[in-house]
């Protein structure tokens, strides 16, 4: 009995398995309905069986968990992308729009400028690029454009042609020293003993500084007054050129000068007009009626000094106002 006992616990695996395969052999044999042993074999193996599939759930759970991810993350990416070239179409179309615009708001305050000076010849041009006080415009000798050809704009005078090449010219602005531009000041009419305002020195920053020099002691010209061009001047008479900034004495000199602030930044601009004609107005030529009383004064002081005026007998002057009067 002793020596059975010992049997059994040595080879308990192999008594084990042969009792269950003839328990089911004998089951088998007799047709019954499943025995004791095979539900218990079946919840043997199905727990013997459950952390293997819990485990493999868990894996598959992990992988289809993570393969979303990265498929979610990818076509999160293409959606991004997409917004954003769209978002960046949509800044562009924006900023043309916006661009368009401003165009057609500066074509309209032209064209309304145009209508509301019939006696000029204006032809609007653009401008291609600017550069240390001067502006490049996109008309040249195939257009007909001449040096000493004026330039304004519907807020005043830009400056003179200065070079023509075949499709293109350059101005001088009120920024630049070859640009001198016949003016007064438009509260009295007063001018300089040259008649004319050009730039106050070299265009080292975008902020210069013109010049009305020779203004007699006497005269009257202040700070804040507007100075437009005269009608000895290219260009047509009654247009803005810019606002004294300053007046200095000359410090027991004869003459005093005044600092003008160009009205026309040449940087910022995008069209202008070239003056074509111009046909002057008669009270621009006339002056005011105080002007005319004292030049008729003037006049009656020298005859009865003795002085002489020639009258009648000369050939006319055929020549333009421009030709005649430009400084």
């Amino acid at each position: 009995m002793l020596n059975l006992g010992r049997i059994l616990s040595e080879h308990r695996p192999v008594v084990v398995l042969a009792v269950l395969v003839g328990a089911s052999l004998l089951s088998l044999i007799r047709g019954t309905e499943p025995s004791i042993v095979q539900h218990g074999v079946a919840r043997a193996v199905a727990a013997t069986a459950y952390p293997f599939l819990s485990a493999k759930n868990r894996v598959s759970d992990t992988v289809s968990r993570a393969y979303r991810f990265v498929a979610d993350f990818e076509a999160m990416q293409n959606e991004n992308r997409s917004l954003s070239t769209e978002v960046a179409h949509l800044k562009s179309n924006v900023a043309r729009a916006a661009e368009l615009e401003n165009e057609n708001e500066r074509l309209r305050t032209m064209l309304n400028f145009a209508r509301k000076h019939p006696q000029i010849t204006l032809e609007p041009v653009s401008v291609l690029e600017s550069f240390q006080g001067m502006i490049r415009i996109d008309r040249g000798a195939v257009n007909g454009v001449r040096t000493s050809m004026a330039v304004i704009t519907d807020e005043g005078v830009v400056g003179m042609v200065t070079d023509v090449a075949d499709f293109t010219s350059t101005v001088a602005t009120l920024h630049h020293m070859d640009c001198n531009v016949g003016a007064m000041v438009e509260r009295n009419r007063l001018r300089a003993y040259d008649g004319v305002v050009h730039a106050g020195g070299s265009d080292v920053s975008r902020r210069s500084i013109c010049t009305m020099e020779y203004i007699d002691m006497k005269e009257d010209v202040r700070v804040g007054d507007v100075v437009v061009t005269s009608p000895e001047s290219l260009f047509p008479a009654g247009y803005l050129v810019g606002r004294v900034s300053a007046v200095h004495n000359g410090g027991g000199s004869l003459w005093k000068s005044a600092e003008i602030i160009p009205a026309i930044d040449p940087y910022k601009l995008d069209e202008v007009f070239l003056v074509r004609r111009d046909v002057e107005d008669a009270s621009n030529l006339a002056g005011s009626r105080s002007d005319f009383l004292a030049e008729t004064a003037q006049a009656q002081a020298q005859a009865q000094a003795g002085g002489a005026v020639a009258r009648g007998g000369e050939t006319p002057d055929t020549r333009t106002l421009q030709e005649r009067f430009s400084p």
